[in-house]
């Protein structure tokens, strides 16, 4: 226990976190790809404009968890990227700012890249962990 206090002294909290964000770094690129595939040409670019990811880890003691959001700033709110991801793109229409409809489109552009790249972060993530692991083992 006494080796185990020392050992968490020397910062390797800060490096899992820093290690368990860059091993989820792929993420953004790969979903912000997956805007123009999925969303009409005229709303693509201003949602991949205005999204913006976090990554989010908290370690307890036999735990670390990671979680990332993906979240947008419209004007005037926040854009509901869920819907977007479920397939629904709500917006006014044209000239009429009090009267809106909800269009369908591709669904997924989060879910697709983050489950395609799952497996490919959790096992970066398994990585780092285990090196903190023998770090602390070691002493």
């Amino acid at each position: 226990m006494e080796r185990l206090r020392e050992t968490g002294n020397e910062g390797l909290g800060k490096g899992m976190a820093a290690g368990l964000r860059l091993a989820a770094a792929p993420l953004k690129p790969a979903v912000l790809a997956e805007v123009p595939r999925t969303m009409p040409s005229g709303y693509a670019p201003v949602l991949s404009r205005s999204l913006q990811f976090r990554t989010t880890v908290r370690a307890f003691k036999h735990v670390a968890r990671a979680t990332w959001r993906v979240y947008g700033d419209g004007r005037r709110e926040r854009r509901d990227v869920p819907a977007l991801n479920r397939g629904v793109l709500k917006h006014p229409t044209f000239g009429r700012r009090n009267q809106w409809v909800a269009q369908s489109v591709r669904r997924g552009f989060v879910d697709r890249p983050a489950d395609r790249l799952a497996p490919a972060v959790r096992r970066e993530m398994n990585v780092v962990i285990d090196k903190v692991a023998e770090k602390i083992l070691k002493g």
